[in-house]
């Protein structure tokens, strides 16, 4: 179920990120969540399972992402995919871009996923914990 005001969040977000942002179908949307749930393990509640993760790096906060992708040698350059826990669809940004709007991506619904296929993931879970897994 959608609220009227967990559309108008998702809009801003959309709006924040800016020029260049894709809206994925809904179809592209349910295959990209497929591909994460695919890659990493998640729990029965929907938290990735980071206990079967050897490759993982916690973030004190939201502004310490570009820094600790930086210090794991990750390219910072090529598409992220933006995902919720909830039924939004899945959004392709530049990180640059999710890092200029952050507060309005992360309004959007509790638990926010930055996907970069067979690179990292960086969940923002709702009780605070920011964490990254790297290939």
């Amino acid at each position: 179920m959608e609220f009227k005001g967990e559309r108008k969040l998702f809009e801003e977000c959309v709006e924040a990120l800016g020029e260049g942002t894709i809206i994925m179908s809904e179809e592209a949307s349910a295959s990209m969540i497929k591909e994460m749930i695919n890659v990493y393990p998640f729990t029965s509640w929907g938290k990735i399972d980071w206990e079967q993760m050897t490759k993982k790096h916690k973030i004190n906060n939201v502004n310490g992402v570009l820094p600790a992708l930086k210090s794991c040698g990750l390219h910072v350059e090529i598409p992220i995919y933006i995902l919720w826990s909830g039924n939004h669809p899945v959004l392709q940004t530049t990180l640059q871009q999710f890092i200029n709007a952050m507060d309005d991506v992360l309004a959007v619904d509790f638990d926010t996923y930055v996907y970069c296929p067979s690179h990292y993931v960086i969940e923002f879970y709702h009780e605070g914990d920011i964490t990254l897994s790297f290939s």
